[in-house]
């Protein structure tokens, strides 16, 4: 029998299955409609795969809908529910209609559609699916259709980079099976400038003809990230972006034999070249660009749509740095010693102390924030809060069972237990000693210019830091804004893409996490890898405005233009004008994340953990004196390398 004709029999096997691992006692609608996508092959899932949804995605969203039940029975068996049993008299009907002898899929789904009401088709509809094209297209469906989709050749541009590295296979699958029904793709360039691993092209399509549509950004990512992407653009993006701007028009593509999924972001129709990356203006013109262009463009409904917000640290910072803890979980029916360190959500952050290395931790009450498949991992996050706290509190787990388990984001998980196999603090100091430090990285205070001045570890205080108050504002921000996201377009237009962190959060978040970009493509590209050129740098960045100005540096002064305007930007959304406090605190986190990127630089890394270390003592100024303060600037003669750290309050 065809898979397009699978009898209803053998989807209530995946069905039953389907509720018992949701603690429900019964056969609902939802838990029919679940056992028919994971069907591989079948109507619902090669239906939803062509409309961009990948089946997992679909089904954990069916998920965290309907809810998990208790793991108490009040009745015996597993009956249907009052809709369900609706649902099946419609589907026999329909099979009658048809002459078919038993129920199977394509009735099971038409009766779904036509009652109209049950969990799923809320689900779809939240999805944005059309359902009225989804009830012709499961009418009209063929399983013995050839569907034939030519061959669709890759080029590459004569001044396309291989330095950039090459598409794999999979990355290719993905891009052809975007653009089906053209006969050619060239790929004009590679945009750079993000370290979250997904690949960003500028990509000009061809007709059969040859004629050539107007060129569009492709990004591949994980498949969640790009649903949860598409999903954010809905939410918080389309009816705020400026006239003129990059746009997604069209669903994902996510193929159910690729752990990856791509989407296309378009520009105004009949461009005829792919936009640029913001920094190839050069630091003399960006500078004002940015401030000029970007800013004013989206500011109107973004930036400066900011209300005052007062806010814990970790509120807003705790998901940049790694994982507080990374556990193993206990075998089963493994003992829990009384001695288990107890972890309750709501968490006091000072919970986490003193846990150590082989120590069972019991985790209660979190929920789970994110789901690595292919690497057995997961992570649980805090489950109250608003959406960044949300994020805070990240526990990372390795060889979690998803096989066997109904799991799915967002879901608050009564309890586990696991064995301690890192920390936050490991993982931290780790990655400092990864860049060989020419200091004692656990030491109290690190070296600007050996012997002479030092700066306070911010290994050993961004944890108190975490706990700080924060009188700032809150607007709608991109998440992610770094120069690979910035492109520029005809006469100069700003265009932003990948909206996968966009959400109402710290205003001076987004100009935080640009700054760092521009230290690491922009300024650190002009010095070598060394700590001595990474010192070098941080004498010259303590000089950017609000602090008096240090000695010139011809080599780097042309450099650090762009982020002389990006401050001028920062002073306009500063809570309280010239306290810079929030500022400084935004960038602290923003380094100290920075350090733990494998994909940036040394060198660049290097110079974020110095970064961090003078936003540490900035902060530390503020809070001895209580007074705005705003000015402290290191001085290097680069001849003698002597170092001369001064300060005025």
């Amino acid at each position: 029998m065809p898979v397009a004709d699978t009898p209803l029999r053998d989807i209530l096997i995946n069905a039953r299955q389907e509720a018992a691992r949701m603690n429900h006692h019964f056969i609902g609608v939802e838990h029919l409609v679940t056992g028919a996508l994971e069907l591989r092959g079948g109507i619902a899932s090669t239906l939803l795969e062509q409309y961009g949804y990948k089946t997992d995605y679909v089904i954990d969203a069916i998920r965290r809908h309907s809810g998990k039940g208790s793991s108490q029975r009040l009745w015996a068996g597993m009956p249907n529910s009052p809709r369900c049993q609706m649902i099946m008299s419609i589907a026999h009907d329909l099979a009658l209609e048809v002459g078919r002898p038993e129920i199977t899929e394509r009735e099971l789904l038409r009766a779904v559609l036509e009652e109209n009401d049950s969990i799923p088709v809320r689900v779809w509809r939240n999805l944005g699916i059309d359902l009225s094209r989804f009830s012709e297209d499961v009418v009209s469906y063929s399983a013995t259709r050839v569907i034939t989709q030519p061959y669709v050749r890759v080029d590459f541009a004569v001044d396309y980079d291989p330095a950039m590295g090459a598409l794999t296979e999979e990355h290719l699958f993905v891009l052809r099976r975007m653009f089906h029904g053209y006969s050619q793709l060239r790929v004009e360039r590679r945009l750079t400038g993000g370290h979250s691993g997904a690949l960003l092209l500028a990509v000009t399509p061809a007709q059969a003809d040859g004629i050539e549509d107007s060129p569009v950004v492709v990004k591949i990512d994980r498949a969640e990230s790009i649903m949860d992407e598409a999903r954010r653009y809905e939410q918080h993006v389309r009816t705020t972006l400026p006239p003129l701007t990059a746009r997604l028009e069209d669903r994902p593509t996510a193929p159910e034999t690729t752990e990856l999924a791509g989407l296309k972001y378009t520009f105004v129709a009949g461009q005829d070249r792919a936009p640029i990356s913001a920094a190839s203006q050069g630091p003399e013109r960006l500078g004002g660009w940015l401030r000029d262009a970007l800013f004013p463009a989206f500011g109107r409904t973004w930036w400066m749509q900011r209300r005052p917000y007062r806010f814990q640290a970790w509120e807003e910072y705790d998901w940049l740095l790694p994982p507080t803890l990374i556990l193993e979980p206990l075998p089963p029916e493994t003992p829990i010693p009384d001695n288990a360190h107890q972890l309750r959500d709501p968490v006091r952050r000072n919970a986490f102390q003193g846990i150590e290395y082989g120590e069972v931790v019991v985790v209660t009450g979190f929920a789970l924030y994110k789901v690595e498949r292919e690497l057995e991992r997961v992570q649980f996050a805090a489950a109250g809060g608003g959406e960044a706290a949300r994020r805070a509190h990240r526990i990372e787990v390795r060889g979690f069972d998803l096989e066997h388990t109904a799991i799915y984001r967002g879901e608050t998980v009564d309890q586990f237990a696991g064995r301690v196999y890192g920390t936050r603090h490991e993982a931290m100091l780790n990655a400092v000693r990864a860049l060989a430090p020419d200091f004692d990285p656990t030491a109290r205070t690190i070296p600007v210019a050996p012997p002479d001045e030092r700066l306070p570890n911010p290994l050993l205080a961004y944890d108190a830091l975490l706990d700080r108050h924060v009188l700032g504002t809150i607007s709608r921000i991109h998440g992610d804004l770094h120069l690979g996201n910035i492109l520029l377009g005809p006469n100069g237009s700003p265009f932003l893409i990948d909206f996968a962190h966009t959400r109402d959060g710290h205003t001076l978040f987004d100009w935080a996490n640009l700054e760092i970009s521009l230290h690491a493509e922009m300024v650190m590209p002009n010095l070598g890898e060394s700590w001595a050129d990474a010192r070098r740098a941080l004498a010259r960045a303590s000089g950017l405005p609000p602090a008096p100005p240090v000695s010139p540096d011809a080599q780097l002064d042309k450099a650090f233009l762009p982020v002389i305007a990006l401050r001028g930007i920062v002073a306009e959304c500063l809570a309280r004008p010239n306290d810079w406090t929030e500022y400084w605190l935004a960038l602290l986190f923003s380094a100290l994340r920075a350090v733990t990127w494998e994909t940036m630089t040394p060198g660049a890394r290097r110079f974020m953990f110095l970064l961090a270390a003078w936003c540490t003592r900035l902060l530390e100024m503020r809070q001895m004196s209580g007074a705005n303060v705003t000015e402290l600037s290191i001085d290097i003669d680069i001849d003698s390398d002597h170092t001369d750290l001064s300060s005025s309050r």
